[in-house]
């Protein structure tokens, strides 16, 4: 990763970001998208992977509140990905592993649909701040095609805004961890 990009992720203090690469894999984040979701750095680095976390981790349940929708895109970008990396031992090992573990993944993995990473807006059960209405966005690094950032925003002036602010006032308070290296 480029550590330009690092240094935007850390710049971005309103706005949660992430890195990603091939497979869902979180290759850096800013303190908000931890506050946001989890905290990355906590998690073994072969587990930092997006997908695993949605489907492993029971509070992600919890925090989409349309959890279904939003695991079964991450299962149709899963799909994308491997149909254009067909031999990719870890995305294999990968969709093994969460196929034995959810039967949901396994169901969806076998319905074949394929989505790329674009724009959507989720809505989130955030323990902390409750309610956000986020709109994301995902933006393809020139100088590697398979790492994508993704940003959440929030409309200006509305109940979410106003949270994300909320949340990383929180978040700096509880010290919560950016990444700290370029991967």
């Amino acid at each position: 990763m480029q550590p330009q990009l690092q240094r935007l992720l850390d710049d971005l203090t309103a706005t949660p970001a992430l890195v990603q690469g091939r497979r869902g894999d979180i290759l850096a984040w800013n303190s908000l998208a931890a506050a946001l979701v989890t905290d990355f750095s906590r998690l073994p680095e072969k587990h930092r992977n997006y997908p695993w976390i949605q489907f492993t981790d029971p509070a992600m349940r919890t925090l989409y509140t349309d959890w279904e929708t939003s695991a079964r895109i991450s299962v149709a970008q899963l799909r994308m990905e491997a149909a254009k990396y067909p031999d990719d031992p870890r995305l294999i090992a990968l969709v093994g592993e969460l196929s034995m573990r959810d039967k949901h993944f396994a169901q969806w993995w076998g319905e074949h649909q394929v989505a790329s990473r674009t724009v959507g807006t989720k809505t989130l059960n955030h323990p902390v701040v409750g309610e956000l209405v986020l709109d994301w966005d995902t933006l393809t690094a020139n100088t590697d095609p398979d790492q994508h950032l993704t940003v959440w925003t929030a409309k200006p002036g509305s109940p979410t805004h106003d949270r994300l602010r909320i949340l990383a006032s929180w978040a700096a308070d509880q010290n919560v961890p950016a990444s700290d290296t370029v991967t």
